[in-house]
C-alpha cells in the first residue's frame, strides 16, 4: 500500500513539472541558411510565457560559442490572453571553419532564489567555403609572369645623414620634454579621459532614468542597473558587472548605496510596481562622489 502511494505521488510530481515547463515556449533559429567567415548574420530568439513570470534573455556577457555577438535588437513585449511574448534578434559572426555550426540559446526564468534556464531547440547554419582547394606549392615554371617595358620613374635619393641628424634632434627634444612635463602630460590625458567617460555615463544614465519614469519596464530597469555597474567597473577597476548585490554590499560599506541597490533589486525581481527614481538618483550621487575621488587621486598621484 505504501509503495502505491509513493508511486502516485511521483507521477503527480512529474505531471506538475511537465505542465510548468509547457507554459514557457522558447524558439530560436537562424534567419539565414548559410554564412561567411567574418560576416554578421541574424539569429532570432523568442519566448511565450505567462505574464506573471519574469524572463531574462542572454546579454553580451553570455557565451555564444562557436559564434561571437556583434550587437542585438530587442522588441517590445506583447501580452494577450494572459500570455506575454518577447523576442530578441542577435547579430552574430563566426570565425570558425566548421562546415556546419550549431547553437541553442536559453531564456532565464527568474525565481525567488535562482534562475531556471529554458533552452530553444538546436539550430544549425551552413558555412560557405570561399576557397575550394589550396595548392601546397607552385613551381617557378607555372608562375604567371607579366612583361612591362614602359618607362619607370626613379625616385629621388634620400639624404640619410641629414635624416639621421634631424631624427636624433627630435628624439632628444622629445626625451627632455617628457622628463620635464611628462607627469603633467599623463595627468592631462588621464583626467580628460575620465571626464569624457563620466559625462557620457551621466547623460546616458539620466536618459535611462527619465525613460523609466515615463514608461517603466523590468528590462529597462535591468539595463539601467547594468549601465551603472559597467561604469563603476571601468572607473574603479573592480568587476562590478560580475558581482551580485550581496557581494557589492560586502565590498562597499555605504548604507545609502546598500538601501538603493536593495530597493532596485526588490522592484526588479518582484515585478509588482514601478521603480522609484530615488534609488537610481542615489546611485548617480554615489558615482559622482567616486568620480571626484578618482580625479583627486590622479592629481595627487
Amino acid at each position: 500500500m505504501l509503495d502505491s502511494v509513493k508511486f502516485i505521488f511521483f507521477v503527480l510530481i512529474l505531471i506538475s513539472f511537465s505542465a510548468g515547463a509547457q507554459e514557457i515556449k522558447v524558439n530560436g533559429q537562424f534567419q539565414t541558411d548559410s554564412i561567411k567567415i567574418g560576416e554578421v548574420f541574424p539569429y532570432s530568439l523568442s519566448a511565450t510565457y505567462p505574464k506573471d513570470k519574469i524572463l531574462v534573455f542572454p546579454d553580451s556577457t553570455y557565451s555564444f560559442h562557436p559564434f561571437e555577438i556583434d550587437h542585438k535588437k530587442y522588441f517590445t513585449t506583447k501580452t494577450t490572453e494572459g500570455f506575454s511574448y518577447d523576442s530578441v534578434v542577435y547579430f552574430l559572426t563566426s570565425f570558425e571553419i566548421d562546415t556546419i555550426q550549431r547553437i541553442s540559446l536559453p531564456v532565464f526564468v527568474v525565481n525567488r532564489t535562482d534562475c531556471t534556464a529554458v533552452f530553444a531547440k538546436m539550430d544549425s547554419v551552413f558555412l560557405q567555403q570561399m576557397v575550394k582547394e589550396v595548392p601546397d606549392s607552385v613551381s617557378v615554371e607555372q608562375l604567371p609572369l607579366k612583361t612591362n617595358t614602359a618607362y619607370q620613374t626613379v625616385s629621388w635619393l634620400l639624404n640619410y645623414p641629414l635624416l639621421l641628424i634631424i631624427g636624433g634632434v627630435i628624439i632628444v627634444l622629445g626625451i627632455i620634454i617628457w622628463i620635464v612635463f611628462g607627469k603633467r602630460i599623463r595627468q592631462y590625458f588621464i583626467l580628460r579621459k575620465l571626464s569624457k567617460s563620466y559625462n557620457k555615463f551621466k547623460q546616458d544614465f539620466e536618459n535611462a532614468v527619465h525613460e523609466l519614469e515615463n514608461s517603466y519596464s523590468t528590462r529597462q530597469a535591468e539595463t539601467t542597473l547594468a549601465m551603472w555597474k559597467g561604469y563603476m567597473e571601468q572607473l574603479l577597476s573592480s568587476p562590478y558587472t560580475k558581482y551580485t548585490t550581496k557581494e557589492i554590499f560586502q565590498m562597499v560599506k555605504n548604507e545609502k548605496l546598500r538601501a538603493a541597490l536593495k530597493q532596485i533589486d526588490h522592484t526588479i525581481y518582484s515585478g509588482r510596481k514601478p521603480l522609484e527614481s530615488t534609488p537610481m538618483n542615489d546611485l548617480k550621487e554615489y558615482t559622482e562622489q567616486k568620480f571626484h575621488d578618482k580625479v583627486q587621486e590622479v592629481k595627487n598621484g
